[in-house]
C-alpha cells in the first residue's frame, strides 16, 4: 500500500508541475495582451501584400461571415490586394463579395479554384490564389473567413518579416461565444471550446515552439517557394502545420507570434459540432505533430487523475473516521491553480479584445470553477482522435496518410464547376502590367 501511495503522490506531483507551468504560460499571456495596447506600430515597413482568403459559402457554423468580410475591406494598410479563392462560381458567398467590392477602392480578385482531387479543398483554393500572385507581391498573407481582424491587423502581421531570421509570422484566434438563447447565455459547448482554444493561444509568444495558424499568417513570397512550402502543399490537408514544419525544421527559421494579431472568432457550437471540431483538429495534430498530440493527451490525464485520486481518497478517509487533510490540501492546491490559470486566460482575452469583454465574462465559470469538466471534454476529444486517419471537413472526406500526403473521397453526386479551374473575376480597377506577369518561382 505504501508503494501505491508513492505512485499516486508522484502522479499528483507531476500534475501539479504541469499545472504550474500552464498557469505561468497563461500569466505571461495575460501580461503580453495587456502590454500590447501601449505599443505603437511602426509605419515604415509596409511591403506589398497579397491577402488570400479561401472561403466557402455561408453556413450555420459561420453566422458572422459577412462581418468578417466587412473587416477585411476596412483594413488600414496602404499596399495590399484581396484574393478571394472559392471552389465554385455558384458559391453563395460570391454575391456578398461582389456587393462589398462594388463600393470599395481595394483591389480584389475572385479565383474559382475548382474541385480539389489530391489535397484539401482549402489548400487547393489557396494554391489557386497563389498562382495569381507575382513578384510584385512581396508578402503572402492568409486569413480565414471565421477570423475578424482589427484594422491594424495586417500592418502588425508583416512587421516581423523585416527581420531575416523570421521565416513566417502568425496571429491566433480567441473564441467569443455568441448567445444561444433569449437569456443571452452562450451554449455550454461554445464556452468549452473557448476555454480549450485560449489554453492553446497562451502557448504562443516569444518562443521557438511557435506554430503558424492558417487563419492569420504571413510569409515572404520568395520564401514560400524556396523553402519548399509550395511543393509540400501539393498533397496536404493542413496548410498551417505543413508551413510551420517547413519553416522551422527545413528552413531553420523562426515563426514570430504577433500579439496584436490575436483575432476574435465567433463560437456558435452545439455539443455535437464542438466534439466533431475538437476531434478533427486533434486528429490532424496527431498525424502532423505526434509529440504535440501526446503532450496534449498527457496533460488532462494527469490533471483529472490527480483530482480524482485526492478527492476519492480524502472522502474515503472521512468515511473511515481517519480524515487525511493532506489529501484535501493536495486537491485544493491543484484545483485553485487551475482556477488562477483560467482567470489569467480570461484576462488575456479581455485585454486583447476589450469589445468582447462582456461576452467573455458570461462564461467565466467555465474558465475557472468548471475547468475540470472542460478538461474531461478535452480528453474525450483527444481519445476520439487517437485511431482513425479519416477526417470529414466541410462535407468532404479525407484520409491523411502523413503531414504532406492526403487522399480525398468525394461523393459521386458532386459536379464540376461551370468555369474552368483558376478562372478569375478581377476588380473594376485595372490590374497593373506588373501583376499580369508570372515570375520564375511560379513555374
Amino acid at each position: 500500500m505504501l508503494f501505491v501511495n508513492y505512485i499516486l503522490f508522484a502522479l499528483w506531483l507531476a500534475a501539479l508541475i504541469v499545472a504550474i507551468w500552464a498557469t505561468e504560460a497563461a500569466r505571461m499571456f495575460a501580461r503580453r495582451m495587456k502590454k500590447m495596447h501601449t505599443r505603437t506600430l511602426p509605419t515604415n515597413f509596409t511591403p506589398r501584400v497579397a491577402l488570400i482568403l479561401p472561403v466557402k459559402g455561408i453556413t450555420p457554423h459561420d453566422p458572422d461571415t459577412l462581418a468578417h468580410l466587412h473587416a477585411l475591406f476596412a483594413l488600414d494598410y496602404p499596399h495590399f490586394r484581396l484574393l478571394f479563392a472559392v471552389e465554385s462560381p455558384d458559391d453563395p458567398i460570391l454575391p456578398q463579395i461582389h456587393r462589398l467590392r462594388a463600393t470599395s477602392k481595394i483591389r480584389t480578385e475572385i479565383i474559382i479554384a475548382g474541385l480539389a482531387t489530391t489535397r484539401g479543398q482549402k489548400v487547393h483554393n489557396q494554391l489557386a490564389a497563389i498562382d495569381h500572385t507575382t513578384s510584385d507581391d512581396e508578402i503572402l498573407a492568409f486569413v480565414d473567413a471565421d477570423a475578424r481582424p482589427a484594422p491594424h491587423w495586417l500592418r502588425a502581421l508583416v512587421i516581423p518579416l523585416q527581420h531575416a531570421e523570421v521565416g513566417a509570422a502568425t496571429g491566433f484566434r480567441f473564441y467569443i461565444p455568441t448567445p444561444a438563447s433569449p437569456s443571452g447565455k452562450p451554449s455550454t459547448a461554445s464556452a468549452v471550446v473557448s476555454v480549450i482554444n485560449a489554453g492553446v493561444a497562451a502557448l504562443l509568444g516569444p518562443y521557438t515552439r511557435n506554430s503558424a495558424w492558417g487563419g492569420s499568417m504571413a510569409i515572404r513570397r520568395p520564401d514560400f517557394f524556396s523553402f519548399g512550402v509550395h511543393a509540400a502543399w501539393q498533397h496536404a490537408l493542413s496548410d498551417d502545420y505543413v508551413l510551420s514544419f517547413i519553416v522551422k525544421k527545413k528552413a531553420q527559421q523562426a515563426i514570430a507570434f504577433v500579439s496584436p494579431c490575436l483575432v476574435a472568432s465567433v463560437a456558435n457550437f452545439t455539443g455535437a459540432s464542438a466534439f466533431e471540431f475538437a476531434a478533427r483538429q486533434y486528429r490532424i495534430t496527431r498525424i502532423c505533430e505526434p509529440f504535440v498530440w501526446l503532450t496534449a493527451v498527457a496533460s488532462p490525464i494527469l490533471y483529472l487523475s490527480a483530482l480524482l485520486y485526492t478527492s476519492t481518497f480524502y472522502l474515503r478517509s472521512l468515511l473511515l473516521g481517519t480524515p487525511d487533510h493532506n489529501l484535501l490540501v493536495m486537491f485544493l492546491a491543484l484545483y485553485l491553480i487551475s482556477i488562477f490559470r483560467g482567470l489569467c486566460l480570461l484576462q488575456g482575452g479581455k485585454s486583447a479584445l476589450p469589445q468582447h469583454a462582456p461576452a467573455l465574462s458570461r462564461i467565466a465559470f467555465w474558465y475557472t470553477l468548471g475547468y475540470p469538466l472542460v478538461a474531461f471534454f478535452n480528453l474525450l476529444a483527444l481519445l476520439a482522435s487517437a485511431t482513425s486517419r479519416t477526417i470529414i471537413w466541410r462535407g468532404i472526406r479525407y484520409t491523411m496518410h502523413s503531414r504532406t500526403e492526403t487522399t480525398l473521397h468525394r461523393a459521386t453526386t458532386n459536379t464540376a464547376p461551370s468555369l474552368p479551374p483558376h478562372s478569375t473575376t478581377p476588380s473594376r480597377e485595372p490590374t497593373p502590367p506588373a501583376l499580369a506577369t508570372h515570375d520564375e518561382a511560379r513555374t
